[in-house]
């Protein structure tokens, strides 16, 4: 299955702009941007991350649609186990993907260029694993956690007070709009940056 233009059902699952999923490569997981524009799908990825390491090594990812808020914090924060990755034989290689969750694409990751700090990534979908589900509706507790996850990852890095004002705005907005599941992520969370950058939330 290639992209470009993108077909049925990748076509289906990515919408033009950034599709915030759950990225393995090899032992490894983290909350990434797909980016579609333009009938293509991309990624920028952080150089000194995992994640780009793996995909300058093997070439592949393998993207899950996931709403566990949990899951988001926890991959942004720490290495999961070994035990939560399955390994399968997609084509002539064998991939990494993660233990529970049904929605998965595949993807040949190619690098297309880069800078000192960032890969530029196009994606070719090669294998599709969907299962019939009812649709969800968007949800503003599961949103809120991923935005305070994308700037907590840059608070640590940089220790900006903007972005710790950011992350407390999606906080408090997790606790009014969220349900029991989106508040013990956005408290743990909190425990990551805590770790990272000791009294920033109290």
């Amino acid at each position: 299955m290639g992209v470009g233009p993108l077909t049925d059902p990748v076509d289906q699952i990515f919408t033009e702009g950034i599709n915030e999923v759950i990225v393995t490569t090899y032992n490894n997981a983290a909350p990434m941007g797909i980016i579609r524009k333009n009938d293509s799908l991309s990624m920028i990825v952080f150089r000194t991350s995992h994640t780009a390491q793996n995909i300058i090594r093997n070439g592949w990812i393998v993207a899950h649609i996931s709403h566990d808020p949990i899951l988001f914090v926890k991959t942004a924060f720490e290495d999961l186990s070994e035990e939560s990755f399955i390994q399968e034989l997609i084509g002539n290689r064998i991939i990494h993907r993660l233990r529970g969750i049904q929605n998965w694409i595949c993807c040949n990751a190619h690098i297309e260029h880069t800078t000192p700090d960032k890969l530029f990534v196009r994606l070719e979908p090669i294998h599709v694993n969907i299962t019939q589900v009812l649709p969800i509706p968007v949800h503003r507790g599961l949103n809120n956690i991923i935005e305070a996850t994308v700037h907590a990852t840059r608070f640590i890095l940089n220790e900006d007070p903007e972005l710790a004002r950011f992350i407390r705005h999606h906080g408090e907005l997790v606790l009014r709009c969220g349900g029991e599941q989106d508040k013990r992520a956005m408290r743990l969370l909190y425990e990551y940056v805590n770790t990272a950058v000791p009294g920033t939330f109290l």
